[in-house]
Order: C-alpha cells, then structure tokens, then sequence
C-alpha cells in the first residue's frame, strides 16, 4: 500500500464521509506519488466519487513535471482550457498556473467554467509555494449548499426550477485590463472580436450566454439564461450558477428570476451564509495536491499574502 489516511483538522463529515479525504505517504520510501497512484488508481477514483475531494499530503511534489506525472497517472484526458476573463500562464502540456490575480484579493466560490458549454470533470491543484499568511483555498460540497437553501429558502428554490435564473457576469474595465484585478481582460480579448455584433454571435455560439450588454467603461455584461441554477451530474446535484459572482465586488453579477422578476437580496446573504458554514479551509503546505470532482465541488480563494503559488489541471 503507498498510502495511509490521514486527518485534517478542518475536514468535515458528509453522512459517513469526511470531505475532503486526506491521503498520506505509507512509509518514507513510497513518497513518489505518481507511482502510487499507478498502482492503485481504481480506488483513489472510488474514494474521489465517494469524497468528492481528495489531498494528498507529504509526498515528494516539488516540479512542474512532479505533478503532471501524477496528474497523467489517473488517465484522465486533458481538458482544453481556452481563453476567458482571467489570466494563467501554460508551465506544460497540462499545468497551468491558478488564476493570477492580486494575492490579496477573494475569489470567490464557483464551480470552474460552470456556464460553459463543456465543463471540466475534475481539476487537480498543487502547492508550489505556500503564501506565509491566508490564501487557503476553500471547497465546499455543492450537493450540501443545494439541500441547505431548500431547508431555508424553500419558496424560492421551487421558482428558481420553475422558471430559472437570468445570471449576468461582467468583464474588465479599460483601466483593469492587463492589471491584477480577478478579471482583467477585456470582451474584445475574451471573444476575440471589437465588433458587439460579431461579439454576441460568438458569446451565443461558444460559451451558451443569451446576450451581452456593453457599456462605455470598456466593460461587457455576458448574461447567461434563463436556466435552473441545480443540476444533478452523477448522482449529485450541484449548485453552478455564482449569483455572488466571482469578486467580493456584488456589482459584478446580477440576477433575477427567469420571468424578469426581482430577485430578492436577502437570498444573496442567505447563500454567503451556508457557503461559509460549510466550507473547508485548506491550508497549503508546499507540494499539497488537491482533487476536486468539480461536478459535486465549489471552491474559493482566501486574501494571502504572496509569495504564493498554486499550479493547475484540468481534466475532461
């Protein structure tokens, strides 16, 4: 056996399941993890469908190639990333860096490129330097958040899947493009094209928005739906529409219901308040590997203090 389990102090219980599930090298000579995971590939996918999130902890990750031989271990097929609003850098084939906004700022919950037409199934994330102070990121499992605004918000989950959410994200202003703001590429960028015409044929036809509205600051409105914002992928139902939006900033998202209807604030309060409750902080150590099912996970990035460095895969 290569692994031993481990604890997170953090971690929470989901029914019988810890979440996320902590994996530990079994001895000080099964620290290569690629090796391990070849050799008992079957189960760690198990435990990832069981868990929904898995760390690995303690094992000699120390390079870019170091963690794409693990990621290329489990046999996933690449997901292509193509451009969007934010910026990453390609390290290989597969790595990517995480999103390199500002350290200081929040990113905030979502499930990775949700309101695309093809969504990648898992995403692995590797510590490659740790911020000295906060930037942990934050999972949360979407099924919980579903069941939660049932129990508290019950009248408005049953309109949301009657007539669904019309849901607006905006891009960058002229003055934060190419800066270190979350979002810091402008529509042009983002859709290839200056023309608004051309641009909201290819915001339709490639990333399923309903339209886009521009304004004279430079920035762009992709308004998505109306869709319901639950869907169930694999047995679990997962929240994917971010009505908070991706900043801490509320005037970069809008919503209201699918018939045009307000969409009432106090849902917003409501929906921050059980994402906080039931989200787990991990707090990176260098050469950290973390699995999501970003069908079932949400996650977040806290304020740190750089240097900090997390790469990124996606798979398909």
């Amino acid at each position: 056996m290569g692994f031993t389990e481990g604890s997170l102090a953090e971690a929470k219980l989901i029914g019988d399941d810890v979440f996320p599930k902590t994996f530990l090298p079994a001895a000080v000579s099964e620290r290569n993890l690629a090796k391990s995971v070849l050799a008992e590939r079957e189960s760690l996918v198990a435990a990832l469908r069981r868990h929904r999130a898995l760390l690995f902890r303690g094992f000699d990750v120390i390079s870019v190639d170091d963690f794409e031989r693990v990621v290329e271990a489990f046999e996933w097929d690449a997901f292509q990333v193509i451009s969007g609003t934010t910026t990453r850098s390609k390290l290989s084939e597969r790595i990517y860096t995480a999103n390199e906004a500002s350290v200081d700022l929040f990113i905030n919950f979502h499930h990775e490129m949700s309101l695309r037409p093809t969504v990648p199934s898992k995403i692995f994330f590797c510590c490659s330097e740790p911020s000295p102070e906060g930037g942990e990121t934050s999972i949360v499992a979407s099924d919980v958040i579903v069941e939660k605004m049932e129990e508290r918000l019950p009248e408005f989950m049953a309109k949301v899947a009657d007539v669904g959410i019309i849901h607006g994200n905006k891009t960058a202003t002229n003055a934060e493009v190419g800066t270190q703001a979350i979002f810091n590429k402008s529509w042009v960028s983002y859709l290839g094209t200056d023309d608004e015409a051309e641009a909201v044929k290819r915001a339709k036809e490639n990333f399923s928005c309903s339209t886009v509205h521009f304004f004279s600051d430079g920035s762009a409105e992709l308004i998505f739906g109306p869709s319901n914002p639950v869907v169930e992928r694999e047995g679990k139902r997962a929240w994917i529409i971010p009505i908070l939006g991706y900043t801490d900033n509320i005037n970069m998202a809008s919503n209201k219901f699918g018939d045009g209807s307000a969409f009432p604030l106090e849902v917003l309060g409501i929906y921050e308040q059980l994402l906080e409750e039931n989200c787990v902080d991990i707090k990176w150590q260098k050469g950290d590997i973390l699995l999501l099912d970003n069908f079932a996970v949400q996650h977040a990035r806290r304020p740190g203090k750089p240097p900090r460095r997390v790469l990124a895969c996606m798979c398909k």
